[in-house]
C-alpha cells in the first residue's frame, strides 16, 4: 500500500507540472507557483508512504538475486524499456550550445545513478545518454536536469531565455562542478544563474533553512553535504519566486556515480572509477541524490 500512495503522490507532482508545460506554451505571462497548501500536501502523503528507514540497498539486491548489469545495458535501459518519459523520474544532461564544454565527462554517471534510484525507491524512470539542448523547446518536457564540466561553461540568449521561463514554471537545474576543489565551472555558477534569475544571489544549503529542511532527509538519515566524515563541501542553491530552483554542489558528485564494474548481488553499487571515493563515500551520494531528486520533484 505504502509503494501505491507513493507512486500516487509521484504522478500528480509530474502532472502538475506536464500542466504547468502546456500553459507555458499557450499563456503570454508566467504561470504563479502553485499554493504552499498543495506542496505540503505533497511532501505529507510521500513522507507518510515511505518507511521510516529505508532498507539497505544490499539487502534488497540479496534478496533479489541480481545478475550483473553492463555499463551499457544501463546507458540504455530506460529507453529500451520504454520509450515514453511521462511520469518517470528522469535527470536529463545539459549539453550547451557553447563550444569546448565537456558535458558528457562522465558518461556512465547519470543512468548508474538514475539505476540506484529506481531500486531503491521503486518508482519508474527513464534516462537517454543523449545531450539536452535547452534552447529548444524539448527543454519544458523535463521536470530535472545536471550540467557538469571542467571549465568555463555559459550559456547564450536563447537558452538562458528558455531556463528563466522553466525555472518560473517548476524546473529545478543541478549544477556538478568536476573538478571538486574549485574551477572555472564554479566561476561560472554566480553569473550564468543571475543571467536566469535576477538579482539572485547563492545561499548555502544548510539544515536550518526552512527553505531546503527536506532536501536530504527524504528517504535516509545522512550527514549533509558538507558534514561527511570524507572530502565534501556543503552545497549551495538560488531561490526563484521563493522556490529552490537551482543548486550547486561542489563535490563532483558524478564521479562519485560512476563505475568501472556493473553492480552484483555480492556488490549492488559496483566498483567506482578510482578518484570518485570509495564505496563507502560511493553510497553516501546515492543516498544523498536519492534524497534530493525526491525533494526537486515534490517542491
Amino acid at each position: 500500500m505504502n509503494q501505491l500512495v507513493l507512486e500516487a503522490v509521484f504522478s500528480v507532482q509530474c502532472s502538475v507540472f506536464s500542466e504547468r508545460r502546456r500553459a507555458s506554451r499557450t499563456r503570454p505571462s508566467p504561470l504563479k507557483t502553485e499554493h504552499w497548501t498543495l506542496n505540503t500536501f505533497l511532501l505529507l502523503a510521500l513522507l507518510l508512504a515511505l518507511p521510516a528507514s529505508a532498507a539497505s540497498w544490499a539487502e534488497r539486491a540479496g534478496q533479489l538475486n541480481r545478475t550483473e548489469l553492463s555499463a551499457d545495458e544501463a546507458r540504455k535501459r530506460g529507453a529500451e524499456d520504454d520509450k515514453d518519459a511521462r511520469n518517470k523520474l528522469c535527470v536529463r544532461s545539459v549539453k550547451p550550445a557553447m563550444p569546448g564544454v565537456d558535458w558528457n565527462t562522465d558518461p556512465t554517471a547519470i543512468p548508474y545513478m538514475m539505476y540506484q534510484i529506481g531500486k531503491r525507491t521503486e518508482l519508474p524512470i527513464y534516462t537517454r545518454s543523449d545531450g539536452l539542448d535547452v534552447g529548444t523547446d524539448e527543454l519544458f518536457e523535463h521536470t530535472v536536469i545536471y550540467l557538469t564540466s571542467h571549465g568555463r561553461w555559459s550559456f547564450n540568449e536563447k537558452e538562458t531565455e528558455n531556463l528563466a521561463r522553466w525555472l518560473e514554471r517548476g524546473g529545478t537545474l543541478l549544477l556538478d562542478d568536476c573538478y571538486l576543489r574549485g574551477s572555472p565551472f564554479a566561476d561560472s555558477v554566480r553569473p550564468e544563474v543571475t543571467k536566469m534569475i535576477l538579482g539572485a544571489e547563492p545561499r548555502m544549503l544548510l539544515k536550518d533553512d526552512p527553505h531546503v529542511a527536506d532536501s536530504f532527509k527524504m528517504i535516509y538519515s545522512t550527514p549533509w553535504p558538507g558534514e561527511a566524515n570524507f572530502e565534501n563541501r556543503t552545497w549551495q542553491y538560488f531561490l526563484c519566486q521563493g522556490r529552490p530552483t537551482v543548486f550547486f554542489s561542489p563535490n563532483d558528485d558524478g564521479c562519485g556515480w560512476e563505475i568501472s564494474s556493473p553492480p552484483s548481488a555480492s556488490n549492488p553499487i559496483g566498483e567506482g572509477i578510482g578518484h570518485g571515493g570509495d564505496n563507502r563515500q560511493r553510497e553516501t551520494m546515492y543516498q544523498w541524490m536519492t534524497n534530493w531528486l525526491l525533494f526537486a520533484y515534490t517542491h
